[in-house]
């Protein structure tokens, strides 16, 4: 990583690309003042994310108010619609999980407690929880924790023919849970306490809550499918227990789940300078609603009612600096591309807007030159006066022009991975150089308390010259090369499993199977000569109909062992060796 100069000398710096010569220059002058940028940041900033929109969920009504003021500014600078039927939305369709029923039977000899439902009160699923219907004998684990080298082991004495097969009950929490900086908190976390429980032979999960101050997962009726392999079932702190219930009982347990079909939608808009080449210029504008999906980092108290997650600067912030750019853009003198502008729903489901976009695009795609993400531009340190810039290998250009670049004494930190939890991955894996611009994170990220009164106006604006400017110095090429990176890190894999091979699952595949949509270098998948577009359909002995059976699979499986892996690939059906 880099960091570019901050200087505003005359010192030159030469480069050749395609035979122009860059210098160090500051801002590209902008045709329209800093004031008014800012007073239009303002302005939109604090419609995106007020309470009005409930959070931009996807699909959701907040949502539906979203693209219609983006297609309201679209439509007063003078944007050709770009998208479906010459409209300026393209919609999108894609499926969540929800509960169908869900049904609770304890017998012992003391108490029996049936429960059935729909809707949840003291007992419900966790939403990760696995399908199914299950029945089994329990046995008591206090609080479920395997820490044996801080002198906790919950499962000390127990043989493991006393434990596989059976159903696991435990307390939330740790002992002296109000001691947050506990050594134990890390080995006491419900994802841990399942995984250790499924390492142990664990048929079943339930997790009782006897300590109100305790924060229990919210029950969700709709939900990502990261599944465990074994049903999770909680019973809350609003019903009495006793332990003495859950030793050597009976349980049955069933969860049956439904799919829903939810759209979201984006919009997209055009600038047609009549140029061979165009340069997507992109940014989310959902967000996470009332959390009805998950993802919010808040610990709320129990039974505190859902609160609007406003996503201020994730990422008002940056659907804000996509309106400028659309307006400046149009007005300036750079005219040797065409420029697509798109805000992308479905980003915080998963990246559904831009990997629908790639799929469907609404103009050739081979006559992209590169491609601009902006995501979370709202809270640049003043301390540090330093931004992010990602995706800086996926062209030999980047690394050339960057560093000639100089506003405002930012500091810019480099990475060259064209991968990472931001739309920009859609366009890399479909061979498009890509930038992700990025601020940095803070304490507020996917909680309630990102609002537009702790945007830094000042910071967001010399992004935006940075931007502008680095489009200015890239007109007169006529189109970039793209460049594929190694990845450091393996994009979408689950971090509560013991392995990953290292793919983006194609999360709109309707068909049968996994399909990946992107491969890692050097992880498992591509080393076993796995391809994107490779549609997996066994792992092991393991079918992979679908992600639940592709992640029940995986679970099985440990660092170092090897197995087979099944795919089909142009219709045919090819077998791979593979090693985790």
């Amino acid at each position: 990583m880099n960091y570019l100069s901050k200087s505003k000398s005359l010192l030159f710096f030469q480069f050749a690309i395609c035979g122009f010569v860059f210098c160090n220059f500051a801002a590209a002058q902008i045709p329209k003042s800093d004031g008014d940028i800012i007073n239009s940041l303002v302005t939109n900033i604090n419609y995106l994310a007020s309470d009005k929109l409930e959070g931009r969920l996807t699909g959701s009504r907040g949502e539906k108010l979203a693209y219609e003021f983006l297609i309201d500014n679209f439509q007063s600078m003078n944007l050709l619609p770009r998208g479906e039927n010459e409209q300026y939305t393209q919609t999108f369709s894609f499926k969540k999980i929800g509960y169908r029923m869900f049904s609770f039977e304890l017998n012992n000899n003391k108490i029996n407690i049936v429960h059935q439902a729909i809707k949840p009160n003291a007992y419900y699923p966790l939403s990760m929880s696995g399908i199914g219907k299950i029945s089994g004998k329990t046995i008591w684990l206090n609080y479920g924790i395997s820490a044996s080298a801080l002198g906790v082991n919950d499962y000390a004495g127990k043989r493991d023919k006393d434990l596989k097969g059976k159903i696991f009950v435990m307390r939330l929490g740790y002992a002296n849970a109000s001691n947050a900086e506990s050594k134990i908190a890390e080995f006491a976390t419900i994802e841990r306490k399942i995984d250790t429980a499924i390492y142990k032979g664990a048929k079943a999960v339930i997790f009782i809550n006897q300590n109100k101050e305790l924060l229990e997962p919210d029950f969700k009726p709709l939900f990502k499918p990261n599944f465990k392999s074994v049903p999770v079932y909680l019973i809350g702190s609003n019903e009495k227990t006793d332990t003495s219930w859950f030793i050597n009982a009976k349980v049955n347990l069933e969860i049956d789940t439904i799919t829903r079909e939810l759209e979201g939608h984006n919009v997209i808009g055009f600038i047609n300078n009549k140029m061979p080449n165009t340069v997507v210029i992109g940014a989310h504008y959902d967000h996470l609603g009332y959390n009805e999906l998950g993802g919010s980092t808040y610990t709320k108290t129990q039974n505190e009612k859902p609160q609007i997650h406003n996503g201020a600067d994730d990422n008002a912030s940056g659907t804000a600096a996509l309106i400028e750019l659309s307006e400046i853009l149009a007005k300036s003198h750079f005219k040797n591309n065409n420029y697509l502008f798109i805000a992308f729903s479905g980003e915080e489901e998963g990246l559904l807007g831009s990997n629908y976009f790639c799929k469907n695009p609404t103009l050739e795609l081979s006559k992209v030159s590169y491609m601009i993400n902006m995501d979370m531009l709202g809270r640049l340190d003043t301390s540090k006066n330093s931004f992010a810039i990602n995706g800086t290998g996926t062209s030999p250009v980047w690394n050339k022009i960057l560093p000639t670049i100089s506003i405002d004494n930012l500091k810019v930190k480099t990475s060259e991975g064209g991968t990472g939890a931001s739309d920009h991955t859609s366009f890399y894996n479909v061979g498009i150089p890509a930038l992700h611009f990025f601020t940095g994170n803070h304490y507020d990220y996917h909680k309630p308390s990102d609002d537009a009164d702790l945007i830094n106006l000042e910071g967001e604006l010399s992004v935006i010259k940075y931007i502008f400017t680095m489009i200015g110095r890239l007109d007169t090429i006529k189109k970039i090369t793209f460049s594929k990176t190694a990845e450091e890190h393996g994009s979408g894999s689950v971090r509560s499993f013991k392995v990953t091979l290292g793919i983006m699952p194609d999360y709109l595949f309707d068909g049968k199977g996994v399909k990946a949509d992107g491969v890692t270098d050097g992880k498992s998948a591509s080393i076993a000569g796995i391809k994107r577009g490779d549609i997996i359909v066994k792992l092991g002995s393991d079918e992979t109909n679908d992600m639940q059976m592709y992640l029940k699979a995986l679970n099985k499986h440990n660092k170092g062992d090897k197995t087979k892996i099944t795919i089909l690939r142009d219709g045919k059906e090819l077998e791979m060796e593979l090693k985790f």
